[in-house]
């Protein structure tokens, strides 16, 4: 019997590194929902984001993302899924050396369904959405850690995946 998943699923997870970080965490998140992981510092929640990025494999326990249980996916399996679900760094994790617009655009570089003039669209369409639209030429070293946020989650929807 195949065992139905959510979306995004963590099932029994846990994992340690100098210390257990996670100890049988279990959460779902199933299409359309929005969850929130708060918590002080060290108490796991980047971790968990980790797992469901592909980045951190758990010690035990299975990580669902798109329906799928992607716990022992390879690095070239993981794109496929990485292009489906995104997540926004807190810090913003924006590319000091490219502009704003260069930023968001970097998120487009790999479609083949757009040409450079609807990336470019699609970029200022972003900025205008987050009135950003008059530093898009500035470099992130010039924002404050708002603007760097919200530069960040234009990069992250323009990338159209189907969660971030």
């Amino acid at each position: 019997m195949i065992e139905e998943s959510h979306y995004i699923e963590c099932r029994h997870v846990h994992k340690t590194f100098d210390r257990p970080i996670l100890v049988d965490v279990n959460f779902y998140l199933d299409a359309g929902e929005t969850l929130a992981i708060s918590g002080r510092s060290g108490v796991g929640k980047s971790v968990s984001l980790g797992h469901i990025m592909g980045f951190i494999k758990p010690d035990q326990g299975r990580i669902f993302v798109s329906y799928q249980d992607i716990t022992d996916f390879t690095e070239a399996e993981m794109r496929s899924i990485r292009k489906k679900v995104t997540m926004v760094f807190q810090s913003g994790a924006l590319f000091d050396s490219l502009t704003v617009a260069e930023n968001i655009l970097f998120s487009l570089e790999l479609r083949a369904d757009y040409n450079s003039a609807n990336k470019h669209e699609i970029v200022d369409g972003l900025l205008k959405m987050v009135d950003l639209q008059h530093f898009a030429d500035s470099y992130p070293t010039d924002l404050s850690t708002g603007y760097k946020r919200e530069v960040a989650i234009s990069r992250a929807l323009a990338a159209q995946p189907d969660s971030i």
